[in-house]
This record gives structure tokens, sequence and C-alpha cells, in this order.
């Protein structure tokens, strides 16, 4: 049986047997005890665990970054939980006005009180226990194995002499660690007598609270997760079988702990204890409810169990182990039961690999085959706790029917199969009818993704002749109704009438196919992807509900095409980055979920286009790891259809590269984007539409990979070329030029970079919005060159104005973070270092890296906060900052006015 989490760790001094007193307040270290006005009172740990910092260098600056080292080692949590904990310390100490612990701006805390400190009572080892030695107060019981111990408390397995029973005593020395004992013995009298006796539980026999040592003695249920699979002769000699339906019993007791409010808090294999049941079959047991939170604690009067379990636990502490602990725990957040998801998530994620040390590290998808799984456990470890899988019971319904699962995978795998031999049989029909695909073509702008698609056969002959009908009808309108109007896209011209003559021809749809709503849905359909592809939003908006609400008159026979004509409006959505974009993509994708579902055989172009819109929500809500490997299913998904035409494939695989530009990538989306214009061209020629919008994302890889006259040059040359063909306010032409402007700054070319910062502005904001992202961030682009090149009071206007509409149009999330440090930057300059430092408190550096595509954004802030702590004469402070950001801004890839500024800062502080 494993220790409870709290014997593994003892007071973080090994100098701690001190008595300490200010005002009222006396703190035992050596027993972890505050005392106020001789009254025993309730600190959380980490709180305790800050005071005690303070109170080893009473009367002196401790900074932040020092006392999150020392609370939280080893583990990266933001500051907002630094400023929780403390806020609970002044609240309980009664120091709500900051009279004992002084905040120093900009540096950290003093504790100002006076201090008196006594050395304590040195504690001999009362728990001085060797095996084979007598229990104490039991006639023939001896201690046969010590699982876990403290310094303070141990836990062993007893075993009797005659008849060889054995159970578990869980002891400790004194007061520390009865707070937790108690919360173990309520919690468990709880589980039993709401839920009965049950294998999965361990009971609880005796305890002793009344003298020390304090104990409690349970029922052996066995050795923890660890030691049995080691006995098993290792973890991979376990049949996979076995591990699953181990991990799904335990995801089935915290369930049924759940449904009675109680979360455990501190999940992990040394809490799980296996062991063969009557029946000889492995059962495993969840123990150790010593950190639980109970929410519902009216239970135990109901039951008549007297709660004596108070402290950190029932009041919400981090509490558990690091490697299982739910992301936002460490944000300071209230444990709710998804935060016992994610620890199941993560040991299942072990268990499936054979480590249970591993922690669930960036790119564990690639030891975990079997895809089912690996949803499983993405599903449970999400970091978004509100995105995460609702409850323990779902995840063990997975698991128990993983097999169901699988036959149902091979299934739809067979019948895409079937599918795809079908549309073989369609295809040698198109094949004599070539002229209506090129007219198709030629609408879509060398994007022929929604016909190809949307031309998906069934099963039967039949249904393949009936498309091939529908294909001649849409065929038959392109060329009379439309293209016999116009030379549309391949004119080469951004100005020619192609928007109007397709405005002109859509009411034509309804009245020529009055009697056929899928045809005409297909057709606005198409329609709207054209005016997508021409990011213009406000038209490809119109066009996508006619066709949606055209294929819902069309009836169930056409509830794929439905679907995908919503997956691709999602899409639209997230690439306008209008004001609520990111929302209305979102709603769409999660409308299109239950709709999938409930398809009795799903087309295998499903799984790409729901693949790539999820891709895309996830990008423009900057959780770039998840949009990566979205697109790379749908590259994947994409290339098991033969069917699909080669410019959907690189179109996947061109959004596939775009998020390694997002994560800082240079060299490698380079690489990508070098390959894919070169394909492009085999098919389209050397000036084809995506060849050109190919060598923008190559010119951003370029700025990113900070080759900056390289990205000059290669955008001073397509610019024109894409302007002409897409017209400037194409969102590629204007990205082209934004990306030009970044560049530009980049190597201090400052009228140019305030130039096309300025023009872009303009251009978007007519076209887009004021609440746009491309009108936000080519103002701040804007305001930046301008603070640099001394024209700090019209950047600062423009800084200023562009984050309250970043605020204003997608929130306080890191776009507006990063627009924050922009403001900042302005301020400094013009002396405005209090304002300055109020802008910068709070900023999400990572999140905002992560939008940047730049690891080291962060230096920025530190670089800023270094200025203001030299500026107000902190020079020691400015120099710990710098020193800190030392590695960025010498490294030969440094952007040249931050390395400059470092410099200059260095010389000053030195």
């Amino acid at each position: 049986m494993a220790t409870d989490s709290s014997l593994q760790s003892s007071s973080r001094r090994s100098d701690g047997q001190r008595l300490w007193t200010f005002g009222n307040c006396t703190i035992d270290e050596t027993n972890r005890l505050l005392t106020i006005g001789g009254v025993m009172a309730d600190l959380e740990a980490k709180p305790f665990d800050i005071l005690l910092e303070l109170l080893h260098h009473a009367g002196e600056v401790v900074t932040k970054d020092e006392l999150l080292d020392a609370v939280w080692p080893n583990v990266t949590v933001a500051e907002g939980s630094l400023t929780t904990a403390l806020s609970k310390l002044r609240r309980t100490i009664g120091d709500t006005e900051g009279v004992m612990i002084v905040t120093v701006p900009r540096l950290g805390y003093r504790f100002a009180a006076p201090v008196s400190v006594t050395p304590s009572a040195p504690q001999a080892p009362v728990l001085a226990i060797e095996a084979g030695a007598a229990v104490p107060g039991r006639t023939n019981w001896h201690y046969a194995e010590r699982l876990g111990h403290s310094p303070h408390a141990e836990v062993w397995r007893i075993a009797h002499d005659k008849t060889r029973d054995t159970r578990v005593l869980k002891l400790a020395a004194d007061a520390s660690r009865l707070c937790s004992l108690k919360r173990e013995v309520a919690v468990a009298r709880l589980l039993r007598e709401s839920l009965g006796e049950r294998a999965d539980f361990v009971t609880v026999l005796d305890w002793n609270f009344s003298e020390a040592p304090f104990f409690i003695e349970s029922a052996d249920g066995g050795a923890n997760f660890a030691d049995w699979a080691a006995a098993q002769g290792g973890l991979a000699s376990v049949p996979m079988a076995l591990r699953i339906e181990l991990v799904a019993q335990v995801a089935s007791t915290v369930a049924a702990a759940h449904g009675l409010g109680v979360l455990h808090k501190d999940l992990k294999p040394d809490n799980v204890l296996v062991s063969v049941d009557r029946n000889g079959r492995w059962q495993s047991r969840v123990i150790d409810f010593g950190s639980a939170v109970l929410t519902q604690p009216e239970r135990f009067d109901v039951l008549g169990i007297t709660n004596t379990a108070t402290g950190d636990a029932m009041d919400g502490a981090v509490g558990g182990t690091t490697p299982w602990i739910a992301p936002e725990l460490f944000a300071g957040e209230a444990p709710g039961m998804v935060a016992d998801i994610y620890a199941l998530g993560v040991i299942l994620y072990q268990v499936v690999i054979g480590d249970l040390r591993r922690p669930l590290a960036t790119g564990w998808e690639a030891h975990v085959g079997d895809p089912l799984l690996r949803a499983d456990i993405a599903d449970a470890t999400i970091g978004d706790p509100a995105k995460r899988l609702e409850s323990a019971a779902e995840l063990a319904r997975r698991l128990h029917d993983l097999d169901g699962r699988r036959r149902e995978a091979d299934a739809a795998k067979a019948a895409a199969m079937r599918a795809q031999l079908a549309e073989a049989k369609m295809a040698r029909v198109r094949a004599r009818r070539p002229w209506m695909i090129a007219a198709t073509l030629a609408l879509l702008l060398g994007t022929s993704l929604s016909v190809t698609l949307a031309m998906r056969a069934a099963r039967e002959r039949d249904n393949a002749l009936h498309q091939t009908r529908i294909a001649d009808s849409i065929n038959g309108f392109l060329a009379n109704d439309l293209l016999a109007r116009s030379n549309p896209f391949r004119s080469a011209s951004a100005g020619e009438s192609f928007v109007d003559v397709v405005k002109q021809a859509s009411p034509l749809i309804d009245r020529r196919f009055a009697a056929e709503p899928a045809i005409a849905a297909r057709l606005h359909q198409t329609i709207a992807n054209a005016f997508d592809k021409r990011s213009d939003w406000v038209e490809a908006r119109i066009e996508y509900d006619r066709a949606a609400a055209l294929w819902a008159k069309a009836g169930s026979t056409n509830a794929t095409d439905a679907i995908i004509n919503r997956l691709q409006r999602a899409m639209m959505e997230a690439r306008s980055y209008q004001d609520g974009s990111p929302a209305r993509a979102q709603s769409e994708i999660d409308r299109a979920l239950p709709e999938i579902g409930a398809l009795a055989h799903a087309r295998p172009d499903v799984a790409v286009w729901l693949a790539s819109a999820r891709g895309m929500a996830a990008l423009v809500n900057n959780d770039i790891k998840k949009a990566q490997e979205q697109f790379d299913l749908a590259v994947q998904d994409a290339g098991k259809l033969p069917q699909l035409d080669p410019i959907a494939r690189l179109t996947f695989r061109q959004r596939l590269a775009f998020t390694k530009i997002r994560l800082g990538d240079g060299p490698g989306a380079e690489h990508d984007f070098r390959a894919l214009a070169r394909d492009y061209a085999a098919i389209e020629g050397p000036d084809g539409p995506n060849v050109l919008m190919t060598r923008m994302n190559l010119t951003q890889a370029l700025t990113v990979g900070h080759d900056h006259e390289g990205a000059i040059a290669e955008a001073s040359a397509l610019y024109p070329r894409l302007a002409a063909r897409l017209g400037e306010d194409h969102e590629m032409t204007l990205q082209l030029l934004t990306t030009k402007a970044q560049s530009e700054g980049m190597i201090e070319r400052w009228a140019d970079a305030i130039r096309d910062d300025l023009r872009v502005h303009e251009l978007a904001a007519k076209k887009l919005g004021s609440h746009a992202f491309f009108t936000i961030a080519s103002l701040t682009d804007a305001a930046t060159a301008q603070c640099r090149s001394g024209q700090a009071a019209q950047g600062l206007a423009n800084a200023e104005q562009a984050y309250r509409d970043a605020v204003a149009g997608f929130g306080k999330v890191a776009l507006a973070d990063a627009i924050a440090y922009t403001v900042a930057e302005c301020d400094i300059d013009l002396g405005r270092t209090a304002e300055a430092a109020a802008r910068l408190e709070g900023i999400d550096a990572a999140a905002v890296a992560q939008l940047a595509g730049d690891a080291d954004w962060g230096a920025n802030v530190r670089l800023a906060w270094a200025r203001i702590a030299e500026a107000s004469g902190h020079k020691d402070a400015a120099r710990q900052e710098l020193e800190a950001v030392r590695a960025v801004y010498t490294a030969k890839s440094a952007e040249p006015y931050q390395a400059r500024t470092w410099r200059d800062l260095m010389r000053k502080v030195s």
C-alpha cells in the first residue's frame, strides 16, 4: 500500500526546528502549525511556505522569482498563483492593509513586522520502528514491511504472527499530519455508508486521534501499481488489454466518488493498488483520500458522520503530485472534478506506454499508436478544463468499450474503401466530360476542392449515375449562365467583372433549380468558396447561408454535404479575423459534431474537413499545437483519398506548414513552402494563384527565420503581382505587406515600416472594420516603429487605440497583451514609467510568444522592466532583469534595436 502524498515531503528547510513570533501569531516550523492569539489557525500549504520564506529573510526584499522557486520548486506556475497565495496569507494573519508583508513594486515582498525566533525543543525520532518489532497494543502482530515514511509519519504493513493476515497501519508522530488522517477516515466512512462495501475501495478498520502516535488501520489492498507491475516482469510485460482494464476500473471508482461530490485530488499510480480478487481476477483499488475535497459537505451531516477534516485540502489547496496535477490548479483555480480526470488521462498515457514515471510532455502523441487511446488521452488531458472530458464515467465507458469502438472504426474504414471504389466508377463517367471539369476549375480559381469532394458516390451504380446527372446540370449552368457572361479569374486582373457576374447569376440558381434543391445548394456552396477565396467575407456568408438552407430542404440524403458546407463556413469565419469570428467558427464546428455523429455512414472526406476546421479554429485561438495536430490529421486523411484533387492535397499541406511559422520554426517553414511553391507551379504555372499565396507564406517564413533582407526582397518582387491578381485589400496581399513592414522594422528601416503598416491599417479598416485582426496588428506595428524612431507621442496614441480595439474585438487575450507591451514601451520612451509598469503587470508572455511565433518574446517584457528599474534608480533590479535575458540579446539572431537597448542599459547599471 502506498504512503499518502503528505508523507513524501517534509519541511522545505533542514533547519526547520524554530518558533517564530510576530504580533499575536506564532509559527511552529517543526509541526507546521500557526496559532493566532493562542488558537490554532488553518493556513494552506503554499501560503504557509511563503510565510516561512519571508520569515527566514525578515527585513529583506524577497523577489517574486525567489518565492516562486522556493514554494513551487521545479514547477512552472503563473504569477497569479503567488498573488492568490499571498492574499490568503494576509487574510489569515490579519494583514489586509499590507503592513506586515510589504509589497515592493516590481521587486517582490518584505516582511516588515518585528519578529522573534527561538529554537523549538529537538524531537526524538518517536517513530523509530524496525521490521519485526511487535505492534504496541496488538497481541501477536508485528511490523512486517515499511511502505512509506517521512520524519514524522510512516506507513507499515503489519502481519499476524499466527494467521499471517496482513493489514496496513498509517502512523503520525505529531499533530502536523492529524488533519490528513482525519480527512481520510471521514471520506472513507462517507464512501462506505453511501456506496456500501466495494472491492475498489480499501476498508478503514480502526483509528486513533486522541493521543500520539496517531494512526489509521485499514485492510491490506495489495501492492501499488508500480510494485505490482514490477512483480509481473515490468509493465511492458503486462498485456495491453489488462492494463487498459485496470485503468478503466480506476476511472469507474473515481466516478463513484465524484457522484458523492468527493474529489480525490492526488490520483497517481502510487495511490492505486492491485491484487487478485476472490474470483482470481485482477482488481484495482483507489486509496489515500487524505487530500480529498468534498464539494457537498452536508452529506456528512445526513449520514451522521462527524466531519473532523479541515485544512488545506478541504480549502482547495493545489496538493497532489506534480506530473498528475491539472494545469489550472497551478494557475490558482479552485479544484474541480475535471482535475481528477486530467490525472486519469496522465495515468492512462503512462500505462499505455509502459512507463509510470514519464510526464505528459509535448509530443506525447508519438508514443501512443492506437488512435482511439490517443484521442481518449487527449480529451482527458486538454489544458482548458472547460473542454476536458466531462466525467470519469465517460472515460471508463470508453475504455471498457474499446473493442467495440475498434470494430466500429474498422467498419468505417471498410465503408470508406467501398465508397472509394464507387468513386472510381463515377470518375470514369466524369472522364467522358472533361469540359465540365474544366469549367468548374475555372470558377474555383484553381481550387476544385468543393465540387470534387461533393461529387462523392454512395455505394450503388444508380447513385453514381444520379450524381453524374447533377454534374451535367451544374456544369451546364456554369457554361451557359456564368462562364458565357465574362472571362473570370483567368484574365489575371483583380478589377475584372467576375464578382458582379457571379452576384447577378446567384439569384438565377434558385429559379432554374427550384425543383432540385441539392443542385442549387451545391452551386451556392461553390460560389461561397469562390468569395471565400477572395476574402469577400460578406458575400461568402450570404452564399454559405443560402447553401445551408437549400441543403436542409434537400433532405437527409444530403446530410453529409450540409455538414461540409457548415465546416467550410467555420473555416471562413476563423480566417476572417473579424470581431466575434473565433466564436462563430467554433459555434459552427460544435453544431456539426452531433450531425456527424448522427450519420449512419460517414463519408471519408468528412474527417478531412472536420480536422481542417478544428485546426483553423485552434489557429485563430492561438492554440498552435492543436492546430498543428489537426492539420496533420487532415493531411493524413486526405492522403487516404486517391480521388482528391491534387490542389486540395497541397492546400492541407500548406496549412500544416503555416503552423511552423506560428511555432517559430522559420527554417522548417521555409523548406516546406519552397517545396509547396514548386508543386503548385507544376500544376498552375509560375504565376498561378496558389503559387503566389505560397510565396507570401515563404516571405513570412524568412521573417521568422531572421532573414529580413531576403524577406523584403521577396515581398517587394511579389507584392505588385499579388495586388494585381487579388487586389490590394485581399487578406493575402495585406499579410504580405504586413510581413514586409515587420522585416523593415527589424532592421530599423523605420520610415518604410511606418509607411507600409499605415497602408495596411487604412485598407484593413475600410474593408474589415476597426476590430479586425489586420487593422489592429498593423496599427500596433506602426506604433512600435513610431516610438522607436522618435515619434513617441503619435506612437502612444496609435498603440492605445489599437489596444482598445483589440479588447473590444477579441477580449483580453494574447493579442491584447502584445499591444499592452507596445503601449508600455511608448510610455517608457515618454518617461511615464508608472503607467508603463501598470501595463506590463499581468502580461502572459508565453501566450504572446506563441502568437508571435517567437519563443523568446518574453525577453522584451523583462527588458522593459529593466528600463523602468534603471529610470527609477534601482540599478540592482535592472541588472537582475538584464542578466536574465543576456542569452537572448547577445545571440546573432537578436533584434538589433532591442539588442542595442540591452547593451546600453548594461553599461548604465554596471
